[in-house]
């Protein structure tokens, strides 16, 4: 790169009617440069990289009361399309200081890049993706380069080396010498099809017509118009000023969004978080951005945060994790920082010297357990934990509001960092359960504030004997931008769940929903406390019960439905007089489904036993048993499949409605010659699913398998050798140890010897046993059939 047109270009960059200032995204070197430039230049207009849309927010932004770290949360949709972004702003963001600096000085503002409608068609990017990406400069293999002659850990750390290091010292003119060459260095990484593909061109075009625009309407006595711009894009701008492209014209017809003023943290900000325009350590910058605007009396700024962080980290050491740091450790680690830097020609010290020193001289023992507190510490303290403040008449949405209010009321920590937990007693404590609702209720708006990380399932039937709910929960900028988002569908929290359930209700009706699903959208009204407006949804169940013609789906529903009823303290189905005559109808309907069964052999099979325990139980009381113990006998008479057959055979035995006889009965008949062995094998592992104490309770049980398997071929039992093992998987390993005993017995030994070899995995077995039939029938082929068993050759 030659370095007479590097200067060219900066020279370009500032003129007498126009200043650009090519900035990297939160960087205080960049916002040191703005704040000297505005002061210098005197602008009579202020533009800053940003969606147009963003204008009238300007005035939130620069208010008194503003308290960083803030972003405009903005999103757009058109039909089930849908993307957002943040736009992040900290006190030491270069934007931020232009609209501070401007406003301050009654110098008139605006954003002048591409909405986020329109930059989506080019790029719409992740979910809450970045609107100030720096990928371009993270990428760049000649800045990887540079780097690397410069003995530089990552782009970061050149970064620093290169404008942070003497940001007090070096001149505007300087600065924006080096920004050029560094912003040429990437863009000369990436082709112009590059440009167009992720959006670049359109935004820059944009850009420029925004900038023509404030020239044309400045006065010749008016002071320059000043923009702020990403530098990847700035040393495009002569160019393209000079031959200006056609303002893009992206259409947004029927597309919906809106943006908002929201609380972000330092956090969220951290780029090793995945904030991909953020810089590593917003809290460390911030500490550096505070001494550039106020000098400590005799110290350069970076010396004196590289102290106050050494202390910051040996108090969080001590504090949090107990590690106690003497004094002359710090002062040890803050004169090995100074004389590191020193040595590696730093002008001051970086942040990758002072995280070398850290290490140094805070970590005494094992670098694999104090080094990792350390590191931690430095991590959380060279981060930080800084959250933002609204200013009065930010005008956060409704839905926002409520939910904080709601989880306020409810005792939730939403103002504290980090992750927070909470316990709720479903069964005993009516405020807990308001709580459960209200996190249920964000999850159903796709607000990501909680995660449910143990206890019941009731929609999906799983977890049912823990009595408490365990969540993991934390209060995020991405919680607030998804509430933005979710307020279409209501201001309250209450509102907003009521409209999102009915929509989804109408899109299954639409859809239609077997009997099982029917019942779960019932339970899910349940667990939101939406007690007051099942009434569609237990017509949606009624009339899918009615339609579903599959067994297994109904006697699913039944028992769903009757685990409401049970629930009724967490859930307060008591509130649903409908439901007891609803759980008959659907019994009825699963009986007459049962005397004509088709399809799957195991679902059909664990319905059965679903019903079998809604029978038995006190929830089912009301039932008429009699008629699922005439559909079991019905079954086990065999009118069904070989393997729903046994099921129904096992819980008619596990009643004590038929006995041993009888079992071994059907045992020998389905393992007769006259049946196919898969037939057999079903029966008999049907048998076991529901009744898998036979097995050691019934030796005539055994002593029949044994003679009907013994009966078989060699051939015919390793083919079915896979389904036999699985038969009797249900088994837990003491009771298979208890059957292999008394299989030992059966044939006079003491015991089978191990169970269990972990090193050879089921196919090899049945690969092994495929070559001994190969072997054996070469050797019967030669007449050496003998030698099997030991008695030689014919």
């Amino acid at each position: 790169m030659d370095a007479g047109n590097v200067r060219e270009l900066a020279a370009e960059l500032v003129r007498d009617d126009l200043v650009v200032v090519p900035v990297r995204h939160h960087s205080p070197a960049c916002a040191l440069l703005v704040r000297r430039l505005i002061r210098q230049r005197r602008p009579s207009a202020v533009l800053v990289e940003g969606p147009r849309a963003f204008t009238p927010i300007i005035p939130l932004l620069t208010h008194q009361d503003a308290q960083m770290p803030l972003a405009v949360y903005t999103y757009a949709a058109r039909g089930a399309d849908r993307w957002a972004a943040y736009y992040p702003f900290c006190d030491y963001s270069p934007e931020l200081v232009a609209l501070r600096d401007a406003a301050a000085a009654g110098i008139p503002s605006r954003f002048i890049d591409l909405d986020l409608a329109e930059q989506a068609p080019q790029d719409r990017g992740e979910e809450g993706a970045s609107l100030l990406d720096e990928r371009h400069f993270r990428h760049s293999e000649s800045l990887r380069l540079l780097a690397k002659r410069l003995g530089c850990a990552d782009d970061e750390d050149l970064w620093e080396l290169l404008f942070e290091s003497d940001a007090p010292t070096a001149s505007t003119t300087e600065q924006i010498a080096r920004m050029a060459a560094y912003c040429l260095t990437a863009r000369a990484d990436r082709s112009e099809e590059d440009l167009a593909a992720d959006g670049t061109t359109s935004r820059e075009a944009e850009m420029v017509w925004q900038i023509r625009a404030a020239l044309a309407d400045r006065r010749p006595s008016d002071g320059p118009v000043l923009a702020v711009v990403g530098g990847f894009h700035a040393v495009a701008f002569p160019a393209l000023l000079a031959d200006p492209p056609p303002r893009p014209s992206i259409g947004t017809k029927d597309v919906t969004g809106d943006s908002a003023l929201i609380r972000y943290t330092f956090e969220r900000l951290e780029r090793l978080n995945g904030y991909s325009a953020g810089m590593t350590s917003p809290a460390w910058h911030q500490r550096l951005w505070t001494n550039l605007n106020d000098p400590p009396p005799g110290q350069d700024p970076r010396v004196a945060a590289t102290l106050t962080a050494l202390l910051d980290i040996s108090t969080e050491l001590r504090e949090r994790h107990r590690l106690p740091l003497p004094l002359p450790s710090v002062a040890a680690a803050f004169e090995h920082a100074v004389r590191l830097a020193a040595l590696r020609e730093h002008p001051a010290p970086l942040r990758s010297d002072l995280l070398d020193a850290v290490q140094s001289c805070f970590v005494k023992g094992d670098i694999d357990v104090e080094g990792v507190l350390v590191r931690a510490a430095s991590t959380y303290t060279l981060t930080g934990d800084a959250m933002g403040r609204l200013p009065p008449g930010a005008g956060r949405t409704p839905l926002v509001e409520d939910t904080l209010q709601r989880l306020r009321r409810q005792r939730l920590r939403v103002d504290e960092p980090g992750r927070q937990s909470t316990s709720l007693d479903l069964y005993r404590n009516a405020a807990h359960r308001e709580t459960s609702r209200l996190l249920h209720g964000m999850a159903l708006l796709r607000v990501p504030f909680a995660h449910r990380t143990a206890g019941p399932d009731f929609v999906h039937g799983s977890g049912l004997a823990r009595l408490h709910e365990k969540w993991d929960y934390s209060w995020t900028p991405v919680v607030e931008g998804s509430l933005v988002e979710a307020s279409i569908y209501g201001t309250t929290m209450q509102t907003a769940v009521t409209t999102r359930f009915a929509e989804i209700l109408a899109e299954r009706r639409t859809a239609g929903v077997g009997a099982s699903e029917a019942v779960a959208l019932l339970a899910q009204a349940c667990v939101l406390g939406l007690h007051g407006q099942v009434g569609e949804t237990l017509e949606l169940v009624g009339s899918s019960i009615a339609a579903d013609a599959a067994f297994p789906a109904v006697g699913v529903a039944v028992t769903q439905l009757a685990l409401l009823w049970e629930a009724r303290e967490p859930l307060e189905a008591r509130k649903l007089a409908e439901l007891p005559a609803l759980v008959r109808t659907a019994y009825q309907r699963a009986i007459y489904l049962g005397r004509q069964l088709t399809g799957d052999a195991r679902p059909t099979a664990e319905a059965l036993v679903r019903l079998r325990d809604l029978v038995v139980a006190e929830t089912g009381g009301e039932l008429d048993g009699a008629l699922y113990w005439d559909l079991v006998d019905r079954i086990s008479d065999g009118h069904a499949e070989p393997f729903v057959q046994g099921a129904a055979t096992g819980i008619a035995y596990s009643a004590g409605r038929s006995g041993t006889d009888e079992v071994v009965t059907r045992v020998a008949g389905h393992l007769a010659g006259g049946v196919s062995p898969v037939a057999g094998v079903a029966f008999v592992s049907g048998l076991l699913m529901t009744a898998r104490e036979a097995a050691w309770q019934e030796h005539g049980l055994l002593v029949e398998l044994d003679r009907r398997l013994s009966g078989w071929d060699q051939a015919t039992f390793v083919r079915h050798l896979p389904d036999l093992r699985l038969a009797f998987a249900d088994l837990t390993p003491a009771e298979t140890d208890r059957v292999a005993k008394l299989v030992a017995a059966l044939k006079g030994l003491s015991d089978l010897g191990s169970m269990t070899i972990p090193s050879v995995s089921a196919e090899e077995v049945q690969r092994h046993l495929h070559v001994s039939e190969q072997a054996r029938g070469l050797l019967e082929r030669d007449g050496l059939a003998g030698w099997l068993t030991g008695g030689g050759a014919a």
